[in-house]
């Protein structure tokens, strides 16, 4: 018989408030914007929430930001939230963290993270996931991003190809038949019973795991080539495009915005996500065989991202001028591989 300890969901909330200082402290520290914070309170019951928000100015690095922390219990689940959540009337208590990343440059990625504990009665489960949306994709870069996604399912031994196609058909735009951005991983109600008989203690380490690898999954889009490349105001239009797609998806289709709305959440935690600028302009499509077409046509179609195999020509431009001494080295290297296998036979 397995036996299933119960780790204390105060225990919880202070892991998801180490998670956001863990997250703030990287964009303190290695970007160097300072944030607003506001310290809340849950007016319909117990507790509250901290929301860190980056404002960018001119040259600011960040254009909007959010890291938000929640941890909120009530004695009764509102009506809307028991008919989401499909559960019965009753005290509930609910914390998390949620993110929303904004960068001024077009050339470094707006990356959305979401995690999350819910308890009401006998019930609960751990949800979230995080997605990534590039507007001038380094191939190089999602590869590796997918491939440490993977790595963490494993350490965990959750399914991450299950939690990536999850994640592909949710941020999928019905409307414009294209996804949000390159996907990652999602997942919701994750619980001992449909987990291999995980505890909660198990479940919570692959959650703090994603929760603090953020940093090292984000960090590598942060590189001086991507903060320094220099766009056009043309770059900038598409970038503002992309970002209108991703008000779409979160104002049309995402189930935690129609929720938060619903329950008359906290309107400013909720709509943080928004970017600060967005266009919309009538019938646009990219320019026949330009880069922002390959963008829509490959990059916001789903691929098996963790098991592709990274070209020589998916190398930043920083490997241009060394590329063609690369392909000797390779060549070289193939060479002393076939020949070590000849003299061993």
């Amino acid at each position: 018989e397995i036996i299933k300890k119960i780790m204390n969901a105060d225990a919880i909330e202070q892991g998801f408030q180490r998670i956001q200082d863990h997250i703030t402290k990287f964009f303190h520290d290695q970007v160097g914007q300072r944030c607003r914070e506001d310290v809340w309170s849950y007016a319909k019951g117990h507790g509250g929430g901290i929301t860190r928000v980056w404002e960018g100015v001119e040259n600011d690095p960040l254009e909007k930001a959010g890291v938000n922390y929640s941890g909120i219990h009530g004695a009764e689940l509102p009506a809307t939230s028991v008919a989401a959540l499909k559960v019965e009337p009753g005290p509930f208590r609910a914390t998390g963290v949620s993110l929303v990343i904004h960068p001024a440059n077009p050339y470094i990625p707006t990356i959305h993270m979401n995690l999350r504990f819910f308890e009401t009665g006998e019930k609960w489960w751990f949800g979230g996931g995080i997605d990534l949306t590039p507007y001038y994709p380094n191939k190089a870069q999602v590869i590796a991003f997918h491939q440490g996604l993977k790595a963490i399912c494993e350490r965990h031994h959750q399914d991450y190809d299950h939690m990536k196609l999850t994640c592909d058909k949710y941020f999928h735009i019905p409307h414009r038949t294209e996804c949000r951005g390159v996907g990652g991983i999602f997942f919701d109600q994750i619980f001992t019973s449909s987990t291999m008989e995980k505890t909660r203690e198990e479940l919570w380490e692959f959650i703090e795991d994603l929760g603090t690898s953020f940093v090292q999954l984000y960090a590598p889009f942060w590189s001086i080539e991507n903060r320094t490349h220099p766009f056009t105001d043309e770059q900038r239009e598409f970038q503002l495009i992309r970002r209108s797609r991703y008000v779409e998806f979160n104002l049309c289709y995402d189930r935690g915005t129609k929720f938060g709305l619903q329950s008359e959440g906290r309107i400013e935690s909720i709509l943080m996500s928004m970017p600060s600028v967005a266009i919309w302009k009538y019938d646009w499509k990219p320019k026949p065989g330009s880069v922002e077409e390959h963008v829509i046509q490959f990059y916001l179609q789903p691929q098996d991202w963790a098991n592709m195999r990274v070209e020589l020509s998916d190398l930043p431009p920083l490997y241009e001028p060394m590329q063609p001494w690369l392909q000797i080295l390779l060549g070289m290297t193939g060479l002393i591989f076939l020949g070590a296998r000849y003299w061993k036979s």
